[in-house]
């Protein structure tokens, strides 16, 4: 799954989220659905954002990414 992260002329980011060529609008049900199948974010894009704003989204993907994989082994065990 890719996400897209592109900071408007606001300053708001906005989330699209890609499933093969097919770029949609976010949605959280969608995302879950997809970590399930298949835990990874593959590259994410970032338009207009700081390093450090890339930084934090990084890390919150990361966490996101966490509770899954500790949800995979759960469910093994």
């Amino acid at each position: 799954m890719k996400l897209i992260f592109t900071k408007d002329a606001n300053n708001e980011i906005n989330v699209q989220l890609q499933k093969g060529t097919v770029v949609e609008d976010f949605s959280y049900t969608e995302m879950v659905s997809q970590l399930l199948t298949s835990n990874v974010f593959d590259d994410t894009d970032f338009t207009n954002l700081s390093e450090e704003e890339q930084a934090k989204i990084q890390t919150m993907l990361d966490k996101i990414s966490a509770v899954f994989q500790d949800e995979e082994e759960d469910n093994e065990a």
